[in-house]
C-alpha cells in the first residue's frame, strides 16, 4: 500500500530516472500484535535523485498507513550536543527572546533555552485518534503545513527562534515544511533544522537504517541545498558525531532573494555502490546465518527489538532464524514484532534459553557495554555476540576469524 507515483524530485522537483533498491513488500515497523500475523505491507523502494543526490523512498506510505496502534511507539533523539547547540544559536542572535518548538523532541532544547533566560513555548500535536490508533511522528510531520501553522501564529505570535528536531526527514514534501515554518519566525528569526546525516550509513552499506517513516535521507549538501531551495539563508551548518549516524543542524534566516537552480551533480556514485550492493549482503548474510541457525533453526537470539532490527529481520529475510526475540521493555512483553515469528521476552528467558549459540545485538553503541554486562552468563557458556550494525567492528556483516 503506498501513494501514487511522484513525478519528481522532493527536493529539486526533477524527474527520478535512476535505478531503485526495491526491498520489496515489508511490514509497517511500529505494527506490534498479539498474534503472529501480519496484515499490512507496503512497497518500499528507495531512490537517488540524479540532479541534486536527495535519497529518498520513491512512494512514502500515507500518514495514516504508518499511525500505531499501541501507546506506547516513542523514539528517543540525541541530547549529548545539545548544551554547545544553544551556544551557537546564541552566538547568532545573543538578544534572543523567545523561542518554539514544533515537534516531539523540543523539550531538553527549550529548558535550556529558558535556562539562558528565553520565553519558550511548544506547539500540541493537537491530533485525535480513532480507538486503538495513537498518532505520532507520522501526524506530527503531516502538521508543517501553511494553513495550519498560520493559524498556531496568529494565536502565539512569532518567534526569534524555531526548532524542528527531527521531523523533516520525515514529510514527503520537504520545500513546503520549510517554507510554511517561515510563518512562525520573526522578520530576522533563526530557523533550526536537526535532521540523521545519512552519510555514515550509506557509506558502511548498513540497510536497518532505512524505514517507511523516513521519506528523505539527507547530507550536507542536500541539506544545505534544501534550505536555499526553500527561500533560506545557511548561517550555520553543523555537525555532531554519533557512532553510526552524526547529527546534522542547519540554523537557517530567511533570504532575501531566490536561491538559483539546482546545478546537475549526476548520479550518486555513493548511494549507486549501497544499491548495488544490497542484493549480494542479503544473500551472504541468510547463508551465514542459517549455518549458525542449526538444523532446527533455534540458535539465534535477537536483542533489542526497535525499529531497526525490524527492519534488519525483513528486509534481509531472516525471520525464519529469529529463535528469540528479546527486549526489557516492558511494554513490548508478549509482542509479536513486525514480520517475526516469536513474541518479546525479557533478558532473563532468553539466559535460561541454553540452545542460543548467537545473540545479534540491535542496541546503540553506547549502551552495548551494560547488555554484555547482563548477558555475561550467556559469554561464559560461549555464547557469541555480534551486532547488527555494518560500521560497528563486531558487526555479523564482517567476517570474524
Amino acid at each position: 500500500m503506498s501513494t501514487g507515483p511522484r513525478s519528481g524530485c522532493r527536493l529539486c522537483g526533477q524527474p527520478i530516472s535512476t535505478q531503485a533498491l526495491p526491498l520489496g513488500e515489508l511490514p509497517v515497523c511500529n505494527r506490534f500484535a498479539r498474534e503472529n500475523h501480519v496484515q499490512l505491507r507496503i512497497t518500499l523502494d528507495i531512490v537517488a535523485c540524479d540532479t541534486c543526490q536527495l535519497v529518498q523512498l520513491r512512494e512514502p506510505p500515507p500518514p495514516d498507513v504508518l499511525v500505531p496502534e499501541v501507546p506506547w511507539i516513542r523514539y528517543r533523539e540525541p541530547e549529548g550536543h545539545l548544551d554547545a547547540l544553544v551556544g551557537e544559536l546564541l552566538s547568532l542572535k545573543p538578544r534572543a527572546c523567545t523561542a518554539l518548538g514544533t515537534g516531539p523532541f523540543e523539550g531538553p532544547l527549550l529548558g535550556r533555552l529558558q535556562a539562558r533566560g528565553l520565553t519558550a513555548s511548544a506547539l500540541a500535536l493537537g491530533a485525535d485518534g480513532a480507538a486503538g490508533r495513537y498518532p505520532y511522528l507520522e501526524t506530527w510531520q503531516a502538521t508543517l503545513r501553511a494553513e495550519r501553522l498560520a493559524a498556531e501564529a496568529a494565536q502565539l505570535g512569532t518567534f526569534d527562534i524555531v526548532s524542528c528536531r527531527y521531523i523533516l526527514e520525515h514529510t514527503p514534501e520537504p520545500v513546503q515544511a520549510l517554507q510554511a515554518l517561515k510563518i512562525l519566525l520573526n522578520p530576522d528569526g533563526l530557523l533550526l533544522i536537526e535532521v540523521p546525516d545519512s552519510s555514515k550509513f550509506l557509506a558502511a552499506r548498513d540497510y536497518c537504517f532505512l524505514w517507511e517513516e523516513h521519506s528523505c535521507y539527507f547530507v550536507e549538501d542536500t541539506l544545505r541545498r534544501l534550505a536555499e531551495v526553500s527561500g533560506y539563508r545557511v548561517l550555520a551548518l553543523l555537525r555532531y558525531p554519533g557512532a553510526l549516524e552524526d547529527a546534522l543542524v542547519a540554523v537557517l534566516t530567511p533570504a532575501d532573494s531566490p536561491a538559483p537552480p539546482v546545478a546537475p551533480r549526476g548520479p550518486s556514485s555513493l548511494f549507486q555502490a549501497y544499491r548495488d550492493n544490497f542484493a549480494a549482503t542479503r544473500a551472504q548474510l541468510r547463508s551465514k546465518l542459517m549455518a549458525l541457525a542449526g538444523p532446527d533453526r533455534d540458535r539465534i537470539a535477537l536483542f533489542g527489538i526497535g525499529h531497526h532490527a525490524i527492519m534488519f529481520v525483513n528486509a534481509f529475510g531472516l525471520a525464519d532464524l529469529i529463535a528469540v526475540a528479546v527486549d526489557d521493555d516492558a511494554d513490548k512483553a508478549g509482542f509479536f514484532p513486525p514480520g517475526l515469528h516469536t513474541p518479546v521476552v525479557g533478558s532473563q528467558r532468553l539466559l535460561d534459553d541454553e540452545r542460543i549459540r548467537l545473540c545479534l545485538f540491535a542496541v546503540a553503541p553506547h549502551i552495548e557495554g551494560k547488555v554484555r554486562e547482563k548477558l555475561a552468563p550467556l559469554a561464559a557458556r560461549g555464547v557469541e555476540f555480534r551486532s547488527i550494525y555494518a560500521a560497528l567492528d563486531n558487526s555479523i556483516m564482517r567476517d570474524h576469524a
